[in-house]
């Protein structure tokens, strides 16, 4: 539950970092450019849901999510190559931030085990260790789980901002539908085909990392 709440907090403060760096204050003013997990917890999303999860469904698959972090496009005004950046790409650059954040703690995780078993002689079976394998996982979990093109996920805005201005009829039926459409795949059990291939990536990082 800790490491969810974490994860969930450098993934928002990835969004809120990356827009600050095209120029939107929205996020700053807000506080949300902090590495502090309560700035970016969202009651239901980052303690309730989870908390029932856990009851629910013990040693089941924990994910969650925290407050959107607010943006305003129109203040991006970062320059790359010498042109101003398009609202679109900045939107994409935004959306993909968290994800790549939780990507990034997914390594660390892995570097961090490598050190503990090969250079400190911690033993594979330490619950440290395990609890580090589970949180890479969990990282893992929320990337994959957020690049889903369905709204309100990551991977939705960065799919209408690239249609963008083309696709609208699929971006507003997205839009509309598209919460009841993850309703759907979480309640069908179909993204268990998202997950499996999530623990294969995750178990190679934990060999490479043990040496097994």
């Amino acid at each position: 539950m800790i490491g969810l709440i974490i994860s969930v907090g450098v993934h928002e403060f990835g969004h809120a970092v990356v827009a600050h760096w095209l120029g939107d204050p929205t996020p700053e003013k807000q506080g949300r450019v902090t590495l502090n997990p309560m700035a970016h917890a969202d009651p239901l999303g980052t303690l309730i849901i989870p908390a029932l999860m856990i009851f629910v469904m013990p040693g089941g698959f924990l994910f969650g999510w925290g407050k959107p972090v607010m943006t305003q496009p129109l203040l991006y005004r970062r320059r790359i190559r010498g042109k101003r950046i398009t609202m679109a790409a900045g939107d994409i650059l935004v959306s993909v931030a968290g994800p790549v954040m939780n990507v990034l703690m997914a390594f660390l995780m892995t570097g961090i085990i490598a050190a503990m078993v090969r250079a400190f002689d911690v033993p594979v079976s330490d619950p440290m260790v395990a609890a580090l394998a589970m949180y890479l996982i969990l990282n893992l979990g929320l990337a994959v789980f957020n690049l889903l093109p369905i709204p309100p996920l990551d991977g939705s805005h960065i799919l209408i901002s690239a249609l963008h201005p083309h696709g609208r009829a699929f971006t507003d039926f997205m839009q509309q539908y598209g919460i009841w459409i993850l309703i759907a795949v979480m309640a069908t059990g179909a993204l268990r085909f998202v997950f499996q291939p999530i623990l294969a990536v995750a178990m190679m990082l934990i060999r490479l990392a043990v040496g097994v």
